[in-house]
């Protein structure tokens, strides 16, 4: 199965003034927050599952490219950008209602396991390895993320 063929989950919010920072824009708990919920939403949908067999392992990649205001609406999507053999690697951008522009506000990576009670099982999805386009780009970023984890943790 190819990763590009299973489906996008999107999701909006209005920054409302109990989302703001001391500075007055987005907190970044608030974004983290709704990255990992359209993440989670995202991997249930691909995996087909009930929400007790997904867990939320890990938020790495999280970057703002620009600040986000009260009464702004963001748009998040996410994809699935990895799989391995019990996990998922979800990749969600956020964008302005509205506004294009060539890069999101903000994006990142979720990384979900698929859980039976309390163990991590195989989730049973084959997927080959992409060889081009956004794709191809967005696997190699999670191995890139992954081998650095690994080398920090030795």
């Amino acid at each position: 199965m190819k990763i590009e063929s299973f489906p996008r989950m999107t999701a909006s919010h209005l920054v409302k003034s109990i989302d703001l920072n001391h500075h007055g824009t987005l907190f970044a708990g608030r974004m983290a927050e709704w990255l990992v919920e359209v993440g989670f939403m995202t991997a249930r949908a691909t995996l087909g599952c009930q929400p007790e067999n997904i867990v939320c392992a890990r938020l790495h990649g999280m970057d703002f490219r620009k600040s986000v205001g009260s009464g702004d609406t963001l748009v998040l999507e996410g994809r699935v950008a990895y799989v391995g053999s019990s996990s998922l690697t979800v990749y969600v951008e956020a964008r302005s209602f509205g506004v294009s522009t060539a890069l999101p506000y903000t994006d990142g990576l979720v990384t979900f396991v698929h859980v039976i009670e309390t163990r991590a099982a195989p989730h049973g999805l084959v997927v080959e390895t992409p060889v081009e386009g956004e794709a191809r780009d967005l696997w190699n970023r999670v191995l890139a993320e992954r081998h650095f984890q690994q080398r920090t943790t030795q």
